[in-house]
């Protein structure tokens, strides 16, 4: 199911209604009783995803919300730089959204309908429970959840942008702790969340050196190709030395050595250049190394062009060896 709350575009996936069904089921059999649970399952977390939605709108982002087997999900379709303080003011829209819902339609109930009556006492019911309950549960320290954002960008004011493994380690200690817990209370839904929790905290600590390396060696593959387009093959070295670690992802690599060599060829460091391609001939490929071979011989640097069409057979068996 798909429609749009003005210019933001909702997706319900299956997975979110039989996961709203589950919860809706402790009500017992009675269809009405069901559907209403239901029904209040999926405007608050509608509500909690809109106030991430509408914050991030306001500091210039292009927000698509999704609902899905885990709950809902706000995503950037033309992500930008924000600073920390306006990263922690979108994670805290979510929960604050839904506190302010509820307090809003606890005040309305005041003047519009009996709270007592059997099915108003339980819509408010499911409706503290999603908007208070889940709100707060939400602000727990441990990444994904909004509180484990709030940490993340806390930390990186205090370390400078390197916050994402000190949030990681600690969204594992959190989540080891909502294990022992859900163990000691027979809670399997929370164990099932703390377990995946764990799995996701270790998988994306092992790759947060990778992210860190990734993004300033993409956006300055970016600038060097902008450097390359005017013929400054000397910018485009300058750019790209400092940022090609190993670090980064093989793929990305890749690319940057393809450009830094291009810039190098481009301005003849010739000295440079055949070392460069000698140690990253695998990376950079076959093709690649023999348009540098023929620019090379284009140029009349005989002797260059004889050592890196030298190099193109091995990078051909290197490929195979790999494809095998």
């Amino acid at each position: 199911m798909q429609f749009r709350l003005g210019p933001i575009p909702v997706r319900v996936r299956p997975a979110f209604l039989f996961l709203a069904l589950v919860f809706a089921s402790s009500e017992g059999n009675d269809p009405k009783a069901l559907a209403l649970a239901g029904v209040i399952i999926f405007v608050a977390v509608l509500v909690h995803e809109l106030g991430h939605a509408v914050v991030g709108r306001a500091f210039g982002l292009v927000p698509q919300i999704e609902l899905h087997g885990m709950g809902g999900t706000t995503t950037w379709s033309s992500p930008g730089q924000l600073s920390n303080g306006r990263a922690i003011a979108i994670s805290l829209a979510g929960p604050f959204a839904g506190f302010l819902f509820y307090g809003l339609v606890l005040l309305a109930s005041r003047f519009t309908f009996d709270p007592s009556h059997p099915v108003a006492n339980l819509a408010m019911r499911w409706l503290k429970l999603v908007t208070i309950g889940w709100g707060i549960a939400n602000l727990v320290p441990m990444l994904p959840l909004d509180g484990g954002n709030v940490m993340r960008s806390i930390l990186h004011v205090f370390t400078r942008g390197r916050g994402e493994k000190p949030a990681r380690v600690i969204s594992i200690g959190v989540a080891g702790l909502l294990l022992m817990f859900a163990a000691a209370t027979k809670s399997w839904w929370i164990g099932f969340l703390a377990a995946m929790f764990t799995y996701t905290n270790m998988q994306a600590f092992r790759q947060a050196d990778v992210r860190a390396a990734d993004a300033p060696l993409a956006a300055a593959i970016e600038k060097a190709y902008a450097a390359l387009e005017r013929h400054d093959g000397r910018e485009a070295i300058e750019l790209l030395r400092p940022v090609l670690v190993p670090q980064a992802s093989p793929d990305l690599v890749a690319i940057a050595l393809r450009v830094l060599a291009y810039a190098l060829l481009l301005e003849g460091e010739w000295d440079e250049l055949l070392p460069l391609l000698e140690r990253n001939r695998e990376a950079i490929g076959a093709e690649e190394l023999t348009r540098y071979a023929k620019t090379a011989r284009e140029l009349g640097r005989t002797a260059e062009a004889d050592r890196i069409e030298a190099l193109v057979p091995r990078a051909h068996a290197a490929n195979d060896f790999a494809a095998r």
